[in-house]
């Protein structure tokens, strides 16, 4: 088990990533150690060849003053001065012997040079020396150099403490890796866990959130977005289904006990002609019913909204208005109108057609003879908004939210064509389109509004 979850961690895409940046920068760190290296070792040797230069030239203004006898006596009192100490001084005459002076070795050319030398107090320790031999009037030459100990002991210190920070960036960029690693290992397996229940058939579990907004957070919305939406659809089948078994059962009984009828009691071609063309429109009912069902399904399902562009809904509301006129003559009803121009929404023409259609022909159906129908359409600042209001019978209050339900009907519509469905339709469509429905009660009479959230559309020019 703790071979598997090493393998997952080192499998894992953090880790490989944290892997990668941590050799980045580790080789970063090299090359910025070596270059600061560099940098570092060649200023103390620069500033050790400052000090020296300055002893040399104030040593050579002595003997251009004051003779050899001068230089031995400022070399001498240099090397008594604990200040002066850090510099080696050596002067020789022109055979080559000392005269003044403790470099433990004898340069032998001039200019600047780097000697090794071995330590006498050890025997073993070996020193490196900075000596800058300088050539003086009369044959005498001059010595002036530094031991370069100190610039060994912090060029190493240096040295020791890229190293060490090297093998830091190493050290806490692995382990920082793995921590990564297991923290997203953990929030994968808890997506994982909620995938495998989903696909087990639990439609209700959700990805937990940590409510940081991350990117994992994000994915995680998403997709409980995503099986709310098919949560939905699930419940919208199951719904469908339902809706066709309630719907269905009882036409289709009768259907067959007419039928059964029409088979024990018809004498003659006439009989069976009228019992076949009722059968026939028995089974144009189902099937008008099973079609606005299956519609209403594909609308609640949003696949329509790909589809939405600029609509003229001025042009539209007229139209279903004088399409449906001659209806409203014929019941004896007024139908009227008062359209603002140039109205344009966004979304689908069809639908929108159907759902305004939908609204007017019900206005129409379950209102009495006498009654004055009036569809307005208005567009300002505040929005789109479309109602039709009747001065018929109206709603009762307690009957308001069930009348948009699938098959609801109200008690003096039953003897009305229709499957209760219309209605239904047009609360599909009008969510589709976030068209806000608000059903109010004109004592006498209804008015349906539909407050239209994306506003108009404006036209250029």
């Amino acid at each position: 088990m703790c071979f598997v979850r090493k393998s997952r961690i080192l499998r894992s895409t953090v880790f490989r990533l944290a892997a990668t940046y941590v050799v980045l920068f580790a080789i970063s760190v090299l090359a910025l150690g070596f270059v600061a290296y560099f940098a570092i070792s060649m200023t103390l040797i620069h500033t050790v060849d400052a000090h020296i230069e300055d002893a040399r030239t104030a040593l050579q203004d002595d003997y251009r003053s004051g003779g050899l006898s001068r230089l031995l006596v400022q070399v001498n009192a240099r090397l008594k001065d604990h200040r002066s100490n850090a510099l080696l001084y050596l002067v020789l005459d022109p055979n080559g012997m000392t005269l003044a002076g403790q470099l433990p070795i004898i340069p032998k050319r001039s200019g600047w040079s780097y000697s090794d030398y071995i330590e006498k107090e050890t025997d073993n320790d070996v020193g490196s020396l900075r000596i800058l031999l300088t050539p003086l009037a009369g044959g005498v030459r001059l010595a002036v150099g530094a031991d370069l100990e100190q610039v060994e002991d912090a060029k190493d210190a240096v040295a020791n403490s890229l190293l060490s920070a090297f093998f830091a960036v190493v050290l806490f960029g692995t382990f920082g890796g793995i921590a990564l690693s297991l923290a997203l290992l953990r929030r994968v397996d808890t997506i994982r866990l909620a995938a495998g229940a989903i696909s087990e058939g639990d439609l209700s579990k959700r990805v937990p959130l940590r409510g940081n907004d991350d990117d994992l957070d994000r994915l995680s919305r998403t997709l409980n977005h995503m099986l709310d939406r098919i949560a939905g659809l699930m419940e919208s089948v199951r719904q469908v289904s339902a809706d066709i078994a309630h719907d269905l059962k009882t036409p289709l009984a009768r259907l067959r006990q007419r039928l059964e009828a029409a088979e024990r009691t018809s004498r003659s071609a006439e009989d069976y002609n009228t019992a076949i063309d009722t059968a026939v429109g028995n089974v144009d009912e189902i099937l008008a019913t099973f079609s606005a069902l299956l519609r209403i399904a594909q609308i609640e399902a949003r696949t329509r909204r790909a589809g939405f562009r600029d609509v003229d809904l001025s042009n539209i509301v007229t139209t279903v208005v004088e399409a449906f006129v001659p209806a409203a003559e014929d019941a004896g009803q007024s139908l009227a109108t008062d359209i603002s121009d140039d109205v344009h929404v966004f979304g689908d023409s069809e639908l929108l057609t159907q759902m305004i259609a939908n609204l007017v022909e019900n206005a129409i159906r379950h209102t009495p003879a006498g009654t004055r129908i009036a569809v307005k359409l208005r567009s300002d600042e505040s929005g789109v908004e479309a109602s039709i209001i009747d001065n018929g019978l109206g709603v009762p209050e307690s009957e308001r939210l069930r009348l948009f339900q699938k098959f609801y009907r109200l008690e003096h519509s039953r003897s009305t064509p229709g499957s209760g469905l219309g209605l239904s339709l047009v609360k599909a469509i009008a969510d589709l389109h976030d068209i806000a429905i608000e059903v109010q009660n004109r004592k006498p009479g209804l008015a349906i509004v539909l407050a239209f959230a994306s506003g108009p559309v404006r036209l250029p020019g």
